[in-house]
């Protein structure tokens, strides 16, 4: 990256806090900490960030709230969850906010930093757009729309298709647990009642992405499914 990107991150566990702020600082990013989500809005209309990171469970205002408040004015910054409190359902609410991520604690450091270089790049790459998915070096994915581009050439997603694909792109290089992919596309149904219809929907995508070699849907059984490129 060219420049420091500014992250706001939003923490009341001083020593995570100062273990992230050294590893992104580490790494060419500048961190500024919010030791509560009031204290980390306030912050926000004064200096909006690059990026914005935080915790789920915090004092005087959670992150959940503060997502709602940062979507009212700023629909362009990213905003990723770093949350050991991060289920299915708390996962799926903070993306239908507008959260771009959710990164459990505990998860390797290297997998943080990599996921916030990788949002950050989508920003500059696609003028502000972190709903931009680079999903290899010949396909690229606009969420919003649902419109992939594969080698130039554009194909416009059916719904669940694209709804599929955004939940994937969500967890890239990461297993998407059956649970939170049938309760983002169906909500509360279990995999009894949807398993097949989400095999369906996998299948399809794998034959709609199948003319990108370096791409991969790979399944994991009992688990779920992840989309990855070859060779990681």
């Amino acid at each position: 990256m060219e420049k420091k990107v500014d992250v706001l991150y939003a923490e009341d566990d001083d020593k995570m806090a100062g273990v992230v702020k050294k590893l992104l600082e580490d790494n060419e990013f500048h961190v500024r900490i919010a030791c509560d989500g009031r204290r980390a809005w306030d912050i926000f209309q004064r200096s909006i960030p690059d990026l914005l990171l935080l915790d789920l469970e915090m004092p005087r205002k959670d992150g959940l709230e503060i997502v709602k408040l940062v979507r009212r004015v700023n629909k362009r910054v990213p905003i990723v969850f770093y949350s050991s409190y991060m289920n299915v359902e708390k996962e799926l609410e903070a993306i239908k906010l507008g959260a771009d991520d959710c990164i459990r604690k505990g998860c390797p450091m290297e997998l943080l930093l990599e996921k916030l270089r990788s949002i950050y790049r989508r920003v500059i790459r696609d003028e502000g757009s972190p709903q931009i998915y680079f999903l290899s070096e010949t396909t690229k994915f606009n969420a919003v729309v649902g419109l992939l581009v594969i080698n130039g050439k554009n194909l416009l997603l059916k719904s669940m298709d694209s709804r599929l694909l955004h939940l994937l792109c969500v967890k890239m290089h990461e297993i998407a647990s059956n649970d939170y992919l049938i309760r983002g596309l169906w909500g509360n149904y279990s995999y009894a009642e949807k398993g097949n219809a989400l095999r369906k929907g996998i299948s399809r995508l794998r034959d709609i992405l199948e003319v990108d070699t370096a791409l991969v849907v790979g399944n994991s059984f009992g688990e779920g499914y992840f989309l990855t490129l070859k060779g990681m």
